[in-house]
């Protein structure tokens, strides 16, 4: 296993804190995007920015970046944890399903819920919930978005626990992190 390096000591909120597939999947981008230049990134699920930021302390050429995260308890640790960058960026705090993406982007970067709540039980606290579980969309709504937002010859990483690949033949799986597979998505220029 590499060591992790460069993870910062981000602000978040006391119902969540992120987990190393975030920071292993942000490691696993940067070395398959090492040689694009100018990189537009879109992080889904943000968070606290934890998969964009870290990329962009490992990748020199990232023009900008676009966090959209749900919840507004995300937005103040969003916001400070964004003073490092070297680039610009924008926040908003939307359904992913409601971001009205006004660009292309060349990489997109999501850790998003994936426990199925039928087949867990709900904790007691309703916005770690929203950040476990998948209670307002289907993982085809994300492929779909994703679709939408990048550009041609566009990336996607992921991670997930199930097996993506049976869901689309433009997902691989790229690595793993203890039980969470990262996963690329490659949109096909025709």
């Amino acid at each position: 296993m590499k060591k992790l390096e460069n993870i910062l000591n981000y602000s978040q909120p006391h119902f969540y804190k992120f987990s190393r597939d975030s920071v292993e999947l942000a490691i696993l981008a940067t070395e398959l995007e090492s040689e694009k230049k100018s990189l537009s990134i879109l992080e889904l699920f943000a968070g606290s920015g934890v998969i964009s930021i870290e990329f962009q302390t490992r990748h020199n050429s990232v023009k900008d970046i676009t966090f959209v995260e749900l919840q507004e308890e995300f937005k103040n640790h969003l916001e400070e944890n964004s003073k490092i960058l070297t680039c610009n960026y924008s926040i908003h705090i939307t359904n992913f399903k409601d971001f009205l993406n006004k660009k292309k982007y060349d990489v997109i970067l999501a850790n998003p819920p994936y426990f199925d709540p039928s087949r867990s039980r709900l904790g007691s606290d309703a916005n770690r919930n929203i950040c476990r579980f998948t209670m307002n969309f289907k993982f085809q709504d994300l492929i779909k978005k994703v679709e939408d937002c990048l550009n041609p010859g566009g990336v996607a990483y992921f991670s997930h626990r199930d097996n993506l690949e049976e869901l689309d033949s433009r997902i691989t799986r790229m690595g793993d992190y203890e039980e969470v597979g990262l996963f690329r998505f490659c949109l096909d220029v025709d």
